[in-house]
């Protein structure tokens, strides 16, 4: 009789432990795969790539973040179940019937060796596939999506030796009219070529792009030459774009990543003992592929006796413990691989020291653990280090709530103890209810990003180690880089972080019956929420200023130094005194100088082009420099060649000062350059004015700034949206039901403000409407299910 019911513990354990499993990895997919929907739904929309290729490309990215998240979400969910075990004293029960710990565990740890099982399996053998078919369709797609990567009155530096400038572009037909491109090879010799119109087409073949240009002119000029000029005209003109080449070291053979498991070991054997470079990249990529997976069971054992002995730590615990452990892994993994492969140390202790030092905290922490339960107490010195580097880590939020709470309410907790909680509130202030809500929101909130953070940085890390490594970037370079992606990880993510840990506070409050003795009090469930609310408002105002003050520049120093990581030759510049070529107001008038110098406020050889409505060249000023003097630009030895009506062109040398046509003061020359969608909301909607006056179409602009106002809304309006779901009435109901639903709404949002985005830039629905339709479509939805919700 006894033997059907042998497995009631194990298969109630894992019952629990997959759905908690299943959400935390897919929650922290999704949260990855944010940008990159952004990304694949221009590709799809603007830039005219079939929708079969742009979902190849989605199929073959989720392998690199699932072999990632797998392992961290099994943590979190062996952390969760056993924590959930022991504060319902199951775990107490199972204990006295004279079932041990480590049998108790037995079930999870099971689940975890069937995750490294799969994982192995797609890190082993779908992920060196994946990384070599999503490399080519990469590099197949980047020339057929050049036609809308190009934006208007923006240079395109992305073509080596070549800087191409589109004035006005079709979005309907796609035809470009006011074509420049500069040929800058070679530096003895300046080639221009304008064209009245074109377009780009893609060869099917080998997936190489050319311009086809109508109405063409060709300017060839030696500088140190300036009689030495060549002018030819042509009604139709092929060039070919070029294309980037690859990275030292890539063009015999696929990188490790994207090699398949039997040529890494054939590369291994090969090699017959000797240290090679070649052998110890195979080594090392292949004990990585095996020792990730195998962090699902090493998390499994470290996340049973962390979740047993922390009690009433509940979700915060969890969520703290697991980032930590996920952060100390990380660090320790990507620590080892870059030791490993430059030989510094064994390949096998390097790509594995992560796994046995936590093995070693599992052994000592189920040493504790069952020491514990058998004598009735015990302190564990290894779970102690660990809640203080937790305390240590929320060391610096709780001195900015302490902070927050003498500037919002006037006191501080020493002052509430002292007071008994007998003080009357003081008008205008918040009450007990209200902070005790906002802190336990707060609490889940900044734990939900600094996780969302620390997770995007170790997977995007394990992406860019070989980069770094080749290319001998500085230790400071890298903490810079992910230092300066801190500000567009918190703008994509805080919508759905404010929703998970407004969620989180709901379930919280209906697990403990705390909404039900609110509401035997008079309190209605509106005014519960009302302080919850008012964060995320405030919280969407924080994420306009932050997108308006911070992102955007945070974004140009992120480019550049990733073009350090990335080994590029030349960097890209992102001030108009690094850029070669700046187009005044006028939108008709270039200039060229090689440096300006604010002190003296000169130009160093200034080459001036205007010209005119279609862009044929009349008029070329050189000279040696060029000085600001009385509002006028004083040239010094400075030439001029200008076309006459019947194209014939006129030399002038002047011998002595000429005042150069520039209508612009010296700071214009000095002013940080942005592109539009790196503007301020100011600066954005003054650009769009200045261009809806010359008569451009401005589309992808405005849904720019529209989405600039519509974007913070979401914060408050997935909360209020939540509502109805997070408080409903009967059983109570564990936090993994708040979390799927955080899931859903954030996919089902994200979903929508991707494709109607891209259908507004693409002008086929207005502007206005693109940017707004999500906040709108979502707040009938809250009006609709509020209609439900009984306060």
């Amino acid at each position: 009789m006894r033997r059907p019911h042998r497995f009631v513990v194990a298969r109630a354990l894992v019952k629990e432990m997959l759905p908690t499993l299943l959400l935390a990895a897919g929650v922290s997919t999704f949260l990855l795969l944010i940008r990159a929907l952004f990304v694949l739904a221009d590709l799809l929309i603007a830039r005219s790539v079939e929708f079969g290729t742009v979902a190849r490309l989605l199929l073959l990215g989720v392998p690199n973040i699932l072999a990632l998240t797998l392992p961290i979400g099994t943590l979190f969910a062996v952390l969760m179940t056993a924590a959930r075990w022991a504060a319902d004293s199951e775990l107490i029960a199972i204990q006295a019937c004279g079932v041990p710990l480590r049998r108790v565990a037995r079930p999870l740890v099971g689940v975890a060796l069937l995750v490294f099982a799969g994982d192995a399996a797609l890190t082993l053998a779908v992920m060196p596939g994946a990384n070599a078919q999503l490399s080519g369709l990469t590099r197949k797609i980047a020339f057929s999506a050049a036609n809308a990567e190009v934006e208007q009155r923006v240079f395109a530096e992305d073509f080596p030796g070549q800087l191409l400038y589109v004035d006005k572009i079709d979005r309907g037909t796609g035809r470009w009219h006011g074509i420049l491109l500069f040929d800058t090879t070679n530096p003895a010799q300046e080639s221009l070529v304008t064209a009245d119109s074109g377009d780009l087409v893609i060869d099917p073949h080998d997936g190489s792009a050319w311009l086809n240009l109508q109405d063409t002119t060709t300017h060839l000029l030696r500088p140190d030459e300036p009689n030495s000029y060549r002018k030819n005209d042509n009604n139709e003109l092929r060039i070919r774009l070029r294309q980037a080449q690859a990275a030292p070291g890539q063009h015999s053979q696929l990188g490790v990543r994207e090699t398949l498991t039997s040529e890494l070991l054939k590369r291994v054997r090969a090699a017959k003992g000797r240290d090679t470079t070649e052998a110890r990249e195979a080594s090392v990529e292949l004990n990585k592929r095996v020792a990730i997976p195998a962090a699902a069971v090493v998390f499994a054992l470290v996340g049973f006796p962390l979740g047993i002995r922390n009690r009433r730590g509940g979700k915060s615990f969890g969520l703290t413990a697991s980032v930590g452990l996920v952060v100390a892994y990380y660090v320790l993994l990507n620590n080892g691989e870059l030791l490993a492969t430059g030989g510094k140390v064994p390949v096998a202790f390097g790509m594995w020291l992560p796994n046995f030092v936590l093995l070693l905290v599992a052994g000592v922490l189920f040493h504790r653990a069952s020491r514990g339960a058998a004598g009735g107490g015990g302190g564990s010195t290894v779970f102690g280090l660990i809640a203080a580097a937790a305390r240590l880590a929320g060391a610096p939020f709780r001195l900015l709530w302490a902070a927050f709470r003498r500037l919002w309410f006037g006191k501080n907790d020493a002052a509430d103890r002292a007071a008994g909680g007998m003080r009357a509130r003081v008008p205008g202030t918040l009450g007990i209810i209200d902070r005790y809500l906002l802190r336990q929101c707060l609490s889940f909130f900044v734990l939900v990003l600094v996780a969302v953070s620390s997770l995007w940085v170790a997977v995007d890390l394990s992406g860019n180690l070989e980069d770094i490594r080749r290319n001998a970037v500085a230790l400071v370079t890298v903490a810079s880089y992910y230092m300066f992606s801190l500000p567009q990880i918190l703008h994509d993510t805080l919508p759905i972080a404010f929703l998970i840990a407004f969620l989180a506070t709901a379930t919280m409050l209906e697990r403990r019956n705390e909404t039900t003795a609110f509401k035997a009090a008079g309190i209605s469930l509106s005014r519960i929420a009302l302080p919850l609310l008012l964060l995320g408002a405030a919280s969407g105002a924080g994420l306009f200023l932050l997108d308006d003050h911070v992102t955007q520049k945070a974004e140009r120093s992120k480019q550049q130094l990733e073009d350090v990581i990335r080994g590029r030759k030349v960097a890209r510049s992102y001030r108009a005194t690094d850029r070669p070529y700046v187009f005044l107001p006028d939108g008709r008038t270039l200039v060229n100088f090689l440096e300006f110098d604010p002190d003296t406020n000169t130009l160093i050889r200034p080459s001036v082009f205007i010209f005119d409505q279609r862009f044929n060249l009349r008029t070329r000023y050189m000279a040696k420099r060029a000085t600001f003097v009385n509002g006028h630009w004083v040239a010094e030895g400075a030439w001029s060649r200008t076309f006459m009506a019947d194209a014939t062109p006129e030399f002038v040398s002047y011998k002595g000062p000429v005042d150069l046509p520039l209508p612009v003061r010296p700071n214009y020359f000095g002013r940080e350059y942005r592109r539009p969608e790196q503007m301020s909301f100011s600066e954005l909607r003054r650009y769009i004015a200045t261009l809806r006056a010359a008569g451009y179409r401005v589309d992808r602009l405005v849904v720019q700034l529209n989405q600039k106002v519509a974007y913070p809304f979401s914060l408050v309006l997935l909360a209020w949206l939540a509502m109805p779901f997070a408080f409903r009435p009967g059983r109570s109901r564990s936090a993994i039901g708040g979390i799927a639903l955080a899931l859903v709404l954030g996919m089902a949002y994200f979903g929508l403000t991707v494709l109607v985005t891209q259908l507004g830039e693409a002008a086929l629905i207005p502007p206005a409407l693109a940017a707004w339709t999500p906040t709108v479509v979502f707040a009938l939805l809250a009006v609709n299910r509020h209609t439900t919700l009984r306060t």
